[in-house]
């Protein structure tokens, strides 16, 4: 990936959770990124330039325009919070980018797993589309694990990507449900025994603590020849 540095413009923001909000970002020349790719952006904090990664979530058909979908939080030190100002739309941004290694060219294998924490969830919505139009795939889960209902990400998304795409399959694993009888209710690495994993690629996004323990339980399973592959943050 060629490695650019440009200023952009904050077009248009909108609440996907009561705590996430997905941000659009006009560019002014093609940005040339894969998808499960990141940018790192720079905006100004309290008078100083600060910078954070953000995933891009949005198609790769459309280089000139990316999505970040961003997760409040009230951490001194972060530039999330920037994103939920009245005046957003008119501060200045800058980006550096595409970066990133676990992208979708490395992915190899005709099954394919797309496991998400959280935010991370951000990461599989920008690879599936490319996943399902290679020839090649035959099936694609996705896995996210959310605290409660109201806090699955692009969950109309995925399950109309279901509905359309016979290779697509979704499960939403609830640490918190509202509703007693949930059937997912926990944590992903309760809700996996009955996946096959053999000769499949397993994408896992999410902090790092939760991200590897996953991969090791799926280990533990010993599936033959899984190809994994971790996107993982803090």
């Amino acid at each position: 990936m060629n490695i650019k540095r440009m200023s952009a413009k904050i077009t248009s923001v909108r609440d996907v959770s009561p705590t996430a909000r997905e941000v659009t970002l006009t560019l002014p020349e093609p940005l040339e990124f894969m998808a499960g790719a990141f940018i790192n952006v720079f905006m100004e904090k309290e008078g100083k330039r600060e910078r954070r990664a953000y995933s891009i979530s949005s198609d790769p058909e459309n280089q000139q325009e990316v999505t970040l979908s961003i997760r409040r939080t009230d951490k001194p030190t972060s530039l999330s919070p920037i994103f939920w100002r009245d005046d957003v739309l008119s501060l200045p941004i800058d980006i550096m980018g595409p970066l990133g290694l676990n992208t979708a060219d490395k992915i190899t294998r005709p099954r394919i797993f797309l496991f998400a924490f959280g935010i991370g969830v951000s990461v599989v919505k920008g690879l599936v589309h490319h996943l399902l139009a290679q020839t090649g795939t035959e099936e694609v889960v996705i896995v996210t694990g959310s605290r409660t209902e109201e806090e699955i990400l692009y969950k109309d998304f995925f399950e109309s990507l279901a509905r359309e795409d016979a290779r697509v399959s979704t499960r939403f694993v609830l640490s918190k449900p509202t509703i007693e009888s949930y059937p997912y209710a926990g944590y992903i690495h309760e809700h996996i025994a009955d996946y096959d994993f053999t000769n499949a690629t397993v994408y896992i996004c999410g902090q790092s603590v939760a991200a590897t323990a996953l991969r090791d339980v799926i280990r533990a399973q010993a599936p033959v020849d899984p190809e994994f592959f971790i996107e993982a943050f803090d």
